[in-house]
This record gives structure tokens, sequence and C-alpha cells, in this order.
């Protein structure tokens, strides 16, 4: 099974790409993230919670200007965001958003800290098997957003897990 990955991207690029518009993420450093895994969406400050997640498919490592040149409208961001965003670097990554899911819950940077031990990075951070189990574990037991009030004292991610996608990291 591929380690799954947490991107911290900004609200608006996350909503791009929740709704369809972005199907393609860029990345100016070169997580190891092949077809086929998981990605969790941290939206950044002000939201400063996980929200959704999709499946990699294509990961394609190019020339920022091959990049922009091939996937320009995919991309969800105008040229000079995009030129501001890769200067100074001539390579970059985009990974390509499949499968994607808007969660109906999501888990805030509080209880990500307390219950699931992560702290998310500026860019993105890979997810220990017990980390990725236990966000599982909230998304599915939790009504409502998952934030530090809607928390009692007891270990969430302690339960059984009740998803089929945590039934098979637990294997």
């Amino acid at each position: 099974m591929k380690q799954s990955v947490l991107l911290s991207i900004r609200p608006r690029f996350v909503e791009s790409i929740l709704n369809g518009s972005k199907t393609y993420e860029l990345r100016r450093r070169f997580p190891n993230i092949q077809p086929g895994t998981t990605v969790y969406l941290y939206a950044s400050s002000p939201t400063k919670a996980i929200v959704g997640s999709f499946v990699s498919a294509d990961v394609l490592y190019a020339s920022v200007i091959e990049l922009w040149l091939n996937l320009r409208p995919q991309l969800g961001i105008e040229a000079n965001e995009y030129t501001t965003y890769f200067q100074g670097i001539t390579h970059g990554v985009a990974i390509q958003a499949t499968n994607v899911t808007r969660y109906s819950k999501s888990v805030s940077l509080d209880v990500m800290r307390r219950e699931m031990q992560v702290e998310p990075a500026q860019s993105f951070r890979y997810l220990q098997k017990h980390a990725e189990v236990c966000l599982l574990d909230l998304l599915a037991d939790a009504p409502g957003d998952v934030t530090d009030n809607d928390c009692s004292d007891t270990q969430v991610c302690s339960q059984p897990l009740k998803t089929p996608l945590a039934d098979q990291l637990s294997r």
C-alpha cells in the first residue's frame, strides 16, 4: 500500500479542486507520490482543517514552462500567480486529482494535533498509517465538523474502524 500524503493548500485552491475546476495540484517540492496515492487536503489559514481528499493519477515532473504549456486550463491559477509561485526554480510537479471527495465534515487543526498527533507541514507531510486510520475513524464517527468542542476526553481513534478504506488500512 502506498503511503498517503497530507497536502497543505490555500483554501481557494482546495475549493477549486473540490469543485472540479482545478484538476492538477502544483508543487515546488517533489513529494514521492505515485499514481494511486491517497492525498488528503488540508486547507490552510483561515480554514485550518482537512476538508477532502483525492487519489493521484498522473504525477508529472517537468520544467515549469512545460507544465504551464501543457496543463494551463487545468491548473486553476493565473499566469502571474504561476510565475510568482515557481520563481527561482526550473522544475516542478503537477499531481492529477481523481476520485475527488469533499468530506461532509472537516477535521480541525486542533483535533489533528490532539487525536492524530499530526502537524501539517507548509507544503506536504507523509501520513503514518496510525494517523491515517485515526483520520478515517474521526471522519466516520463524528457528526458534523470535528472541532475541539466536538471531542470528549475519550480517544476517538481507539474505537473500531467503520469504513471500507479504514478496514483495508488496518490489515
